[in-house]
């Protein structure tokens, strides 16, 4: 087994989540979730909250709220990813400030950078487009790909197996418990941003991308110990 960096700063694989990690998409879904509520299922608008529907997938989060029904929930579903997509294609989308370059300093670093979200392929492709970060990852899993979503460990182990990544030399990059959990339980370390919530849960917390960035930069900058000298 590979041995693990003495940093989860200096992983060769990060593996980021999307949704409130590298987008301030929170208000976008929020108003995406409630639309489609108030057309399917207006009782539960009354004690709507989304903060903990956070890292979960788009189906999970209506079962969450009550929503009963293959039918009424496939609606549910499907109004709030338009209602989305609408959104996002209307300018609402902006990527979090530092989200650009951290991914350009874990590329001049020689890291490697994935998402692994629970939006579904369709939106984040959408949202990777608008934000201009269609090609800023080595690959991608989505809710399509995961046969269960997040606090399910699915998503982290279909993206190493894809990609045949180990767990000692990656990082999860995480603003949400559940895809702290998730992340946790496919064995990775996992660094939290955002949200002061994970951080007791993080291997490591950052505020910000900026500070992030700024402390992956001085991870890779420092120069190697050198080996010690040896006694009988």
């Amino acid at each position: 087994m590979t041995a693990a960096p003495a940093s989860p700063l200096a992983a060769r694989n990060f593996l980021f989540d999307f949704d409130g990690t590298l987008a301030d998409s929170a208000p976008l879904h929020a108003d995406a979730f409630r639309a489609a509520l108030a057309v399917e299922a207006p009782a539960a608008l009354a004690g709507f909250d989304y903060e903990p529907l956070k890292g979960l997938n788009t189906r999970e989060a209506f079962e969450r709220l009550g929503v009963a029904g293959a039918e009424r929930l496939s609606r549910c579903v499907a109004r709030k990813r338009a209602a989305y997509r609408d959104a996002v294609r209307a300018g609402g989308l902006r990527a979090f400030r530092g989200a650009h370059e951290l991914l350009a300093t874990l590329r001049r670093a020689g890291a490697r950078s994935y998402l692994v979200t629970s939006g579904s392929s369709a939106s984040i492709a959408l949202a990777l487009e608008r934000l201009d970060l269609a090609c800023a990852f080595a690959g991608i899993v989505a809710s399509d790909d995961a046969a269960r979503g997040k606090p399910a460990p699915d998503p982290y182990l279909e993206c190493m197996r894809r990609h045949a990544l180990d767990a000692a030399g990656s990082v999860a990059v995480e603003d949400a418990p559940s895809g702290v959990e998730s992340a946790r339980a496919a064995g990775l370390r996992v660094i939290g941003v955002h949200n002061p919530i994970v951080a007791p849960l993080a291997d490591r917390y950052f505020p910000t991308l900026d500070t992030l960035a700024a402390a992956i930069a001085d991870e890779r900058a420092r120069p190697a110990l050198a080996p010690g000298p040896r006694y009988a």
